[in-house]
């Protein structure tokens, strides 16, 4: 299994996160949140087909509204490569802050 960018991470874990209402302004608004970074909505979507094309990802087309003057938004969901991809990560991430000094945490 390939690694994941950490942008592909937190694109998988917002997917994880925003469950049914996970589409591509949506994560593109949690993603903001959480990290205070302002990305460009192409630089999600472009790694969001990115990861429905490796099987990380499910993409599927809701229903037309009005507020979006009929037009569908495509939401998304976590496959079973995508949770393992997470798990994969995870572990990773574990391993290399593992004994990472908490006062180091703390430090400007």
């Amino acid at each position: 299994m390939e690694i994941l960018t950490k942008l592909e991470e937190l694109i998988l874990l917002s997917v994880w996160r925003l469950k049914e209402n996970a589409y591509g302004t949506t994560i593109y608004n949690y993603i903001t949140e959480v990290t205070g970074k302002k990305l460009s909505l192409g630089g999600v979507y472009f790694p969001l087909d990115r990861l429905a094309k490796k099987g990380y990802l499910t993409a599927y087309i809701g229903e037309a509204t009005p507020e979006r003057k009929g037009l569908s938004k495509r939401y998304y969901t976590l496959t079973e490569s995508g949770v393992q991809a997470l798990g994969e990560i995870k572990r990773i991430n574990e391993i290399m802050w593992a004994g990472f000094p908490e006062i180091a945490m703390s430090m400007p």
